[in-house]
């Protein structure tokens, strides 16, 4: 919505040293307050969330004020994580690995076991505290 668009929706006469050309957004916050944001600035601010299957998707929840959704975050970070090294460890085993480890295979295996640990300990954690890991 156009600045000269967000000044009607309000009521209000545009300052004539406003531009009502402006692109911006209409921001809508769940306590009901509403409020315009230009364009560039809004974002800059904001990002679409994608379906939180890498990395990168998952890091915008860690910004989040709201600590379960920075939990579901460090969840999903680690299960990426985890699939990643299982992945591995799997091509380790029938020989296609397309390089060679640094490390010894124990190694790997106690970093897997305290993954499947620290998993574990997260999904416990979720049912106590009512937090929805698949939202």
């Amino acid at each position: 919505m156009t600045r000269g668009e967000y000044n009607k929706y309000r009521g209000w006469t545009i300052p004539e040293n406003e531009n009502p050309d402006d692109e911006g957004y209409l921001v809508k916050y769940s306590d009901g307050y509403e409020s315009w944001s230009p364009k560039k600035q809004f974002e800059e601010a904001y990002r679409e969330c994608g379906d939180l299957t890498t990395l990168p998707e998952t890091s915008i929840l860690m910004c989040s004020t709201d600590y379960k959704e920075r939990f579901r975050a460090e969840y999903m970070q680690l299960v990426i994580r985890y699939r990643g090294l299982k992945a591995m460890l799997e091509k380790w085993d029938k020989g296609e690995l397309s390089f060679s480890p640094t490390c010894p295979r124990s190694t790997y295996n106690m970093q897997i076991a305290s993954m499947t640990d620290y998993l574990a300990v997260l999904e416990v954690r979720a049912v106590m505290e009512d937090i929805d890991l698949n939202s």
